[in-house]
């Protein structure tokens, strides 16, 4: 539930300015081009209109940029985990005994880490992992502000269930108009270039 920064008893009505972010009631906001601006973004705003700047318009991140930050976050995340798999089964080959059973079973904490890693990277970072640092993508609303922290944590907790058909999750930023995968539709997100 969103609260006026303003005025804190008003909750019904309060939506987000499109440049900064904030939470502002109706009574703090003015709509430019459809769009709500809190009173010091209304005059950035009204002169990147006059001079015909429209910040309004996203620059979406394509899949493949995408899916090179998925790959930076993976080396990041799966690595440690894949030399520990391999060091206990190596150590466990030269003594002539057969790996614990339960490391087979090894990837379910990773998804959980995972999971961990996406949400307080997203939340604490302005939407962004060290994977998405380094091809210069965010994620953010509809509208380009940044996302709330149940946004990045929902984000979060959709990739996790959709992750054994993350094919099917990803089918979609390939033929829908603003890129977005299923676990963005869920979450109200867009990733963009930051350059």
């Amino acid at each position: 539930m969103l609260v006026c920064r303003n005025h804190l008893e008003v909750t019904e009505g309060v939506r987000r300015c499109a440049r900064c972010g904030t939470p502002y009631c109706t009574d703090c906001t003015v709509d430019i081009q459809g769009r709500p601006y809190c009173a010091t973004c209304k005059t950035e705003q009204l002169l990147d209109v006059r001079s015909g700047v429209d910040k309004s318009e996203i620059d979406l991140a394509s899949p493949w940029k995408r899916f090179g930050a998925i790959f930076v976050d993976g080396l990041l995340i799966n690595l440690p985990l894949y030399l520990i798999i391999m060091f206990v089964s190596f150590s466990a080959a030269s003594q002539g005994s057969e790996p614990h059973p339960l490391l087979s079973f090894a990837g379910i904490p990773l998804m959980f880490v995972q999971f961990i890693y996406e949400g307080l990277m997203l939340s604490l970072k302005d939407g962004q992992t060290v994977g998405k640092m380094a091809l210069k993508v965010k994620v953010v609303r509809p509208d380009g502000s940044s996302i709330s922290g149940g946004q990045a944590w929902g984000r979060a907790a959709m990739k996790l269930v959709l992750g054994c058909l993350w094919i099917v999750d990803y089918i979609p930023a390939f033929f829908t108009k603003e890129k977005t995968t299923l676990h963005d539709m869920v979450a109200g997100t867009r990733v963009i270039n930051t350059y």
